[in-house]
């Protein structure tokens, strides 16, 4: 079977992921959005992609190192629930 090849390239999109972890409004209804269908995973993955955007911001605000921020949704962290509840008021606020 012969290879055919379109001439039509694929609309660019300017789509940048990032773009919705800095807006508080979003991220604020995603993290409420797994908290109602109790899904802890999404909550964790939402504010980690949070992090990644927003570390250094969130680790100024929150008065927390910037490793603590860091480490506190990593696999090796063990955040208290007062470290997480400073990290998700700052992602709400």
């Amino acid at each position: 079977m012969p290879i055919i090849k379109s001439k039509k390239k694929p609309p660019n999109l300017n789509h940048k992921p990032s773009a919705f972890f800095k807006d508080h409004e979003n991220v604020a209804e995603a993290l409420l959005q797994s908290l109602e269908e109790n899904d802890a995973d999404a909550f964790l993955e939402i504010l980690d992609a949070y992090l990644k955007v927003n570390r250094t911001k969130v680790a100024k605000e929150t008065r927390l190192s910037r490793t603590t921020v860091q480490n506190a949704l990593s696999k090796k962290g063990n955040p208290t629930i007062r470290t997480i509840a400073k990290i998700v008021h700052r992602a709400v606020a």
